[in-house]
């Protein structure tokens, strides 16, 4: 059975439910991964990460190596159909935000995606 997204979306003209492509099933449980807090589900404690541990650090090379290790092992334990994983930022401390560029290929296809992640720091 195909996945569905989150939201689900009709097909127009259609009027049923339009699966998801392997891409896009994948970018979905990728932003799942990384925007789930470790410990917040209870009958999967280990699943996501700890991202929200770094909101009030600095903006500074040793918290970016930090949240860069954080993504990819996450995604290494928790998305086995991609492989290659990058962490790049984009730093706007005017904003109060540290961006991470989430960059991954499908294992089976080849696609490379990348991935917006918003981090508000202090």
């Amino acid at each position: 059975m195909a996945a569905m997204s989150f939201p689900c979306h009709l097909e127009p003209g259609l009027g049923r439910f339009r699966p998801l492509t392997e891409a896009e099933e994948i970018a979905q449980s990728v932003h799942l991964i990384l925007s789930t807090r470790r410990g917040e589900r209870p009958f999967r404690p280990k699943f996501g990460t700890r991202l929200d541990q770094y909101a009030f650090e600095g903006m500074d090379t040793t918290t970016c190596n930090l949240i860069r290790q954080e993504v990819i092992a996450a995604l290494q334990t928790w998305e086995p159909r991609i492989r290659n994983i990058r962490v790049d930022f984009d730093r706007r401390p005017e904003e109060g935000r540290l961006i991470a560029l989430v960059s991954y290929e499908v294992r089976r296809s080849g696609i490379t995606n990348s991935l917006p992640v918003s981090l508000q720091t202090g």
